[in-house]
């Protein structure tokens, strides 16, 4: 993912602390839409989410949602419960990374850059 051809949508709530993510994302060269709620996610190549664990799996349901589409986004949580994401993480490891909360910039930046497994290729 080319950082400064992509939009990348940061769902967090209002606070000192998504100011601070989207400002280091802007930063790093990314097109940042800040919103409270992401119902779908077709327009982005990548989405960070912060969970603040009030939600949690009506969060994990609609973040399963984005990751089954044909061209899914490369979705970063930040979570203070990391545990509750593992099932789906490891599922769908390719598109998805968890990272603990408090998470440093340059821990999203690499997590957004991760390029998912290559698929064998069928002679």
């Amino acid at each position: 993912m080319t950082a400064k051809s992509k939009a990348i949508a940061l769902v967090a709530p209002p606070d000192k602390a998504r100011l601070q993510i989207a400002r280091y994302l802007r930063d790093a060269g990314y097109d940042v839409v800040e919103c409270d709620e992401l119902a779908i996610a077709t327009r982005f190549a990548g989405i960070v989410l912060v969970d603040d664990d009030t939600a949690s799996e009506a969060m994990r349901t609609r973040v399963q949602s984005w990751i089954r589409r044909a061209h899914p986004p490369r979705v970063v949580v930040i979570s203070s419960r990391p545990a509750g994401w593992r099932a789906l993480s490891l599922t769908f490891s390719d598109h998805l990374a968890v990272l603990v909360a408090p998470s440093f910039g340059w821990e999203i930046v690499d997590a957004l850059r991760a390029n998912p497994p290559e698929l064998p290729r069928r002679a």
